[in-house]
């Protein structure tokens, strides 16, 4: 059974939405009460993430080697995962510029989503349509100002994420409601 084709059908309370808004609410609360062991952590938890992905990789090629024939490809990125992950953990500087870059195509591929999908939404409500709109061309904002000043994007980069999470929380408790 298509579970869309009944779409108009079936609105209730987003129950997700509003967690998921709440949850960005506090993050973003919690970041601006602490932007400088935010910015440590932040770049803490991707050098992890991307040695753990690094190994992961290797595994990868250790496992399906002799199945797949490109699997040298899994060795390439495992070692530049780990590279990276390391040069992370010995530059704070490094990977604090390279988040910067990383969040500003972030928030550009997320605000351009959102305003594609806002169009759409001008059938279901027109508030929401604009509340959208308006929401995702400040969030455009914000990722152009990241990308063209990538050296003070870093320095502020606590401040901009924690006024984006504040936003898009706002947006998914007003989407909870107006999906009634």
């Amino acid at each position: 059974m298509d579970n869309f084709s009944n779409y108009n059908e079936h609105h209730g309370f987003d129950w997700a939405a509003l967690l998921a808004g709440v949850l960005m609410i506090v993050a973003g609360l919690f970041l601006l009460r602490h932007p400088g062991k935010a910015l440590h952590a932040f770049v803490l938890l991707f050098a992890i993430l991307s040695i753990v992905q690094g190994f992961v990789w290797l595994a990868f090629y250790s496992h399906f080697h002799y199945f797949i024939s490109f699997s040298w490809l899994s060795i390439f990125s495992g070692v530049l995962d780990i590279l990276i992950g390391i040069m992370f953990l010995y530059s704070y500087d490094a990977g604090g510029l390279t988040i910067a870059y990383l969040f500003a195509f972030w928030f550009l591929f997320d605000s351009i989503s959102g305003i594609s999908v806002s169009w759409h939404m001008r059938k279901v409500s027109r508030f929401y349509f604009w509340f959208t709109l308006i929401l995702n061309i400040f969030g455009l904002l914000i990722s152009l100002s990241l990308m063209f000043n990538p050296a003070l994007s870093a320095l502020t980069l606590i401040w901009l994420i924690s006024f984006w999470l504040l936003i898009f929380g706002i947006n998914e408790i007003v989407a909870a409601f107006a999906r009634r």
